[in-house]
């Protein structure tokens, strides 16, 4: 059966048809959201214009468990899920629409998870073993192999080609973006498509740029299906526009700091998703990290000629959304209720799919009530108690889940202080909480604790009983992006073309920190997912027989703890003015910046640009022996 893998080939006249759904295979021709200017003007005025020919490759996410699921059903015939969906509203209405059931017939539920990075979004598993459950009558449980998990679910899009230009003043003043991308969806549509919207918006609004232009033809091949992962397209468009960042400050004679800072956006000014930059501190992150990595003096040090062994310094900054409003519904919902001891229930569904997000929701919810965050309990994981929660995506786990615990904390804890004011006859705006206490401002000796209100509530007699609980839902309207500033050094052996990372620097903004050991955790794995990324994961696919020969441990190659560089974590912790006490996103900016800062390090070992990923030993020999070529000419 003829077949194709290459997506310029399955563009071509007489491909094989891959889909009857894509004709000429081009499953979608996507645009810019946010085009601005003249493009061609601007770039024929340009006193500098840099470009390039990037590609980048599919990753898988390498979750610690595959895919897997439980479903029976019960003596009600009512169906029963265990599910790893991260997404599991939606989720359970995927099953529905399949299986021609109501919604309220089936109850999904999310234990833990030990990683997800974008693969949980999609139902799976689900729908094979829903299917058996039903037919059989029996209960089914249905564990992937790690083969099965490479070939059958979705995995990073990957972009056979990015032809990106960029137009300067001479001073260094970012005038022009244009860029053409042509990315591999594989055998199925999936949310692979919008991951060439989303790197656009994202990194073509991450510098202030008047006029900006880009379009993308997402092409359908035999390979396996493209979809969500960590950076979902911004990691390949960052890739491209850092470097040549880069090679803009190199030919203009400035330093990589200084052309960034020039063309930063401040408050103000339209963000990337075209609402207004509520805070931004990618200055801070620059100098922070500029400080910790010694990025000054380690670029005044001369250059070692001698021996194969080549150092060099690269950096990158990228921002990432916070949610995806305006181009994505952000709809949140908890439930926030006082026990008679004064401890509380919170009841909201994210996915704890390893990213600590239960901790810093118990310290959101906690923070408003007055007590200890051990006082919250959170009742999740399940749709027949929680209320409808788009879940966790596009980092706004925090940010958007977080918003509505706040909103019904607060709801609950003014019903709490209204009862407080009774019992201590004063008004209730004179009150406040501390320490599980209510205090009257101003006379610290006039208290009531939080335990002796909510016991007084919920065991009241004459009609004065109530359980103090606050519902209360939050639709983000607005988008605050995390900006980052990343420091690499790296050592480039020129004799095998190994690449070592022994020092990376990273500072974040990421508003306030909620729980800034889970931030740096987040970080840190992202700098090994991105090390993956930028130099040693392969997707591999055979062009003989179209077999995927990377669908294994033994022959993908994910770092290790032994690989991983020595490794310093900034947080700006400057509060952003929208999200719950001034918190923003982190899940996916850990990884986003790490493939570019590596590429310009790697330009500044040996002096080539590498534009494709991964950056492997072969390809680095390649570049050098271009370069020799170049120099006998």
């Amino acid at each position: 059966m003829p077949f194709v893998l290459d997506a310029e080939e399955a563009m071509q006249p007489g491909a094989p048809q891959v889909s009857e759904l894509a004709p000429g295979n081009i499953g979608k021709h996507l645009f810019y959201p946010y085009p601005e200017g003249d493009v061609d003007k601007a770039l024929a005025e340009a006193d500098l214009v840099v470009s390039g020919v990037f590609s980048t490759h599919k990753q898988d996410h390498c979750t610690q468990e595959t895919a897997a699921c439980v479903a029976y059903l019960d003596s009600s015939g009512r169906l029963n899920v265990w599910s790893q969906c991260q997404l599991a509203h939606l989720g359970r209405r995927e099953l529905a629409s399949i299986f021609k059931m109501p919604v309220n017939r089936i109850k999904l539920m999310t234990p833990f998870v030990g990683g997800s990075f974008g693969q949980r979004g999609a139902v799976c598993a689900e729908p094979i073993a829903v299917a058996l459950a039903l037919r059989s009558k029996r209960p089914v449980r249905l564990v992937f192999s790690r083969e099965d998990n490479f070939l059958g679910l979705e995995s990073r899009t990957g972009f056979k080609k990015i032809d990106i230009k960029m137009g300067f003043t001479s001073d260094g003043t970012l005038t022009a973006i244009k860029t053409h991308m042509i990315g591999t969806l594989g055998g199925y549509m999936g949310c692979g498509p919008m991951s060439s919207v989303i790197g656009m918006t994202l990194a073509m609004g991450h510098y202030r740029c008047p006029n900006r232009y880009g379009e993308a033809e997402m092409v359908m091949t035999n390979t396996p299906v493209s979809g969500a992962m960590r950076g979902f397209g911004n990691d390949a468009m960052m890739f491209c526009i850092e470097q040549l960042m880069d090679d803009a400050a190199r030919k203009l004679g400035v330093d990589p700091i200084d052309i960034r800072l020039k063309n930063a956006k401040e408050p103000g000014e339209i963000a990337s998703m075209g609402l207004e930059l509520e805070s931004t501190y990618m200055e801070d992150c620059l100098k922070l990290g500029a400080e910790a990595f010694g990025w000054y003096e380690k670029r005044a040090q001369p250059k070692e000629d001698e021996g194969p062994i080549k150092r060099g310094y690269g950096l990158a900054t990228m921002s990432h959304c916070t949610g995806a409003a305006p181009l994505y519904l952000e709809h949140s919902n908890a439930m926030v209720k006082f026990n008679e001891d004064g401890s509380a229930d919170l009841t909201v569904h994210p996915a704890p799919v390893g990213q600590h997000i239960w901790g810093a929701l118990s310290q959101i919810c906690a923070e408003e009530l007055g007590i200890r965050a051990e006082d919250v309990h959170i009742v999740t994981g399940d749709t027949d108690v929680t209320l409808f929660e788009y879940g966790s995506d596009a980092s706004r786990s925090t940010y958007a889940i977080g918003g509505a615990t706040l909103r019904a904390a607060r709801q609950a804890k003014e019903q709490m202080l209204a009862r407080a004011a009774e019992m201590l006859e004063v008004p209730a705006d004179q009150l406040e909480v501390k320490d599980r206490v209510v205090v009257v401002k101003g006379r610290p000796g006039k208290t009531v604790t939080v335990a002796e209100v909510c016991y007084d509530s919920i065991y009241a007699f004459g009609g004065r009983a109530t359980n103090f609980a606050g519902k209360q839902s939050f639709e983000s309207t607005w988008n605050s992006p995390t900006y980052g500033a990343y420091f690499a050094e790296v050592e480039v052996n020129t004799e095998t073309g190994r690449v070592r990372v022994p020092r990376f620097v990273t500072a974040i903004d990421c508003g306030k920190a909620i729980n800034p050991m889970a931030v740096e955790g987040q970080l840190e794995g992202g700098l090994q997912q991105g090390l993956g990324y930028a130099l040693t994961e392969n997707f591999i696919v055979n062009p003989k027989t179209g077999v995927v020969e990377t669908d294994n441990y033994d022959s993908y190659k994910v770092p290790g703890t032994l690989d991983m560089p020595d490794s310093t974590v900034l947080i700006v912790d400057k509060p952003d003015p929208k999200g719950p006490f001034g918190a923003k996103g982190v899940g996916e900016p850990g990884m986003v910046g790490i493939p570019p800062c590596i590429a310009n390090a790697i330009y500044d070992a040996i002096g080539v640009r590498l534009y494709d990923l991964p950056m492997t030993p072969e390809r680095v020999l390649e570049a050098l022996a271009g370069k020799a070529d170049e120099g006998g000419k």
